[in-house]
């Protein structure tokens, strides 16, 4: 099998046989009959770069790892050039899972910790038959929960501290503008059927789940957002490595939750820990989490929820999830020094 040079050789030949071949049958035919002919200064002009491009070495066309064949049919070994940059592209990095981050390169430490009572003013949230509102059970728990965190080395901020009407991208401007390191947004479901007594905590994420993106639109219909506002939420989704360390928060705050309440409600439900578009959760720039406490569609929680001692004991399990958490980061951070 002949070489990619010796073909080029071959068809160099070929070429200039054949224009030669040419020109004597121009000589032989009478002058009337060669009105129409090429001048042979003409045939240069096409020749002189096919013969340049037929002795210049060849170069195969890469795409990846695999090279085309070039003009001659033969594929050519040459190998792409190396990138001059190591950075993956932006499409590269969509398509691929965010890496998990390696506590040990970085001492982490929760200082300040914001807490979002969800909804209040004109959004009410959730209100059980006995008119039992949403906004007020979270900004009592909320409210408790700062109580407890002020006695330690945590420093808490309230997204809101009355019942005052706060949209959910100005929830997210608070707790980006004051730094947080945490953020806990909290809020109480409705379900159906109603016999449902559920406790959930979600994290940033996508979902295919129908219950979760009908939640999920629910609680982002007052937003503030527009359409382009949620593409890049929903682009930054996949690109932030914080949704590990959003799971594991979430991780850690539920079971913390599941182990205090179920003593006083049996009858609770763990659904665990879930991925969802919450506007709070997209937009915030650290780890962060969504927790359905209970459910006010269950007139049987709805009497626990209006019960005081109820709310404390939510309360401190929050906190006591998000001392955990705080620990395990600094426990690593220690390991990793």
């Amino acid at each position: 099998m002949e070489t990619v040079e010796q073909t080029k050789l071959r068809i160099l030949r070929e070429a200039v046989q054949d224009n030669i071949q040419g020109v004597h049958r121009i000589k032989a035919t009478a002058p009337a009959q060669r009105k129409g002919f090429f001048p042979l200064w003409l045939w240069a002009t096409f020749l002189i770069p096919g013969v340049t491009y037929l002795l210049a070495p060849s170069q195969g066309i890469s795409t990846g790892n695999r090279s085309l064949p070039n003009a001659a049919g033969v594929e050519s070994t040459a190998r792409p050039l190396p990138s001059t940059s190591e950075q993956p592209s932006e499409d590269e990095v969509l398509r691929g899972t965010p890496r998990p981050l390696n506590r040990a390169v970085v001492p982490l430490a929760i200082k300040r910790v914001i807490i979002d009572p969800g909804h209040g003013g004109k959004q009410h949230g959730a209100i059980s038959d006995s008119g039992v509102s949403e906004k007020e059970i979270t900004l009592d728990i909320a409210l408790r929960l700062r109580r407890l965190m002020e006695k330690s080395p945590f420093e808490v901020l309230l997204t809101r501290q009355s019942d005052q009407t706060l949209p959910l991208d100005k929830r997210v401007a608070f707790a980006n503008e004051n730094r947080a390191d945490v953020f806990v947004s909290i809020h109480v479901n409705w379900m159906e059927p109603r016999e449902i007594r559920a406790l959930e905590t979600y994290h940033v994420g996508p979902s295919n789940d129908p219950a979760i993106l009908e939640l999920a639109t629910t609680e982002n219909r007052d937003s503030g957002y527009s359409m382009a506002d949620y593409r890049r939420l929903l682009e930054k989704t996949y690109l932030d490595a914080r949704r590990h360390e959003s799971y594991l928060l979430a991780n850690t705050v539920n079971a913390n939750l599941f182990q205090s309440l179920k003593t006083a409600n049996p009858e609770l439900e763990n659904r665990g820990v879930k991925m969802a578009p919450f506007v709070v959760l997209l937009g915030t720039q650290m780890p962060a989490i969504l927790v359905e406490v209970s459910a006010l569609s269950n007139e049987e929680d709805v009497i626990l929820l209006t019960n005081a001692d109820y709310r404390e004991k939510i309360a401190l399990a929050l906190f006591n999830g998000i001392h955990a958490y705080a620990k395990s980061l600094n426990g690593a951070a220690r390991k990793g020094s």
